[in-house]
């Protein structure tokens, strides 16, 4: 039971997160964010989202799947939803810090993952010759 309360918690921060990234509340973004990122504006966030992860805000929708934590730091698989049914893997690290748990970074998986290519073998070497984009400290 405590299991599904903490990935229901880490669920919802999440969902949080991103409804305000959608809506370009960067200021809400930031305030679910981890202590380490305070220092940031509002206005740096959005320009570090804008440069570094411009598809975060353009996503339509978002499912969450398996979450991992030790405690003090929790990993939450998520799918983000873009019109004409495309979507992608997204892994997201939270803290807790005071009892709260809040986005320390995202990890954007910039493969295509439509049903079609689900079916296909994955190219492992294409797989690792990017570097994802990664929002962190």
């Amino acid at each position: 039971m405590q299991t599904l309360l903490l990935h229901q918690q880490l669920t919802e921060t999440a969902r949080d997160f991103f409804k305000a990234l959608r809506s370009r509340n960067y200021g809400e973004a930031k305030s679910r964010m981890s202590p380490a990122w305070q220092e940031v504006t509002p206005d740096e966030l959005r320009d570090m989202i804008q440069n570094d992860l411009p598809l975060l805000p353009l996503s339509t929708a978002s499912q969450f799947g398996l979450a991992m934590d030790d405690g003090t730091n929790a990993v939450l698989d998520a799918y983000l939803f873009f019109e004409g049914g495309h979507w992608i893997s997204c892994g997201i690290c939270l803290a807790k810090a005071e009892g709260q748990w809040s986005i320390d970074t995202v990890n954007l998986r910039l493969e295509d993952w439509s049903p079609e290519k689900l079916q296909q073998q994955p190219d492992l070497e294409s797989h690792h010759a990017g570097v994802p984009a990664r929002l962190a400290d």
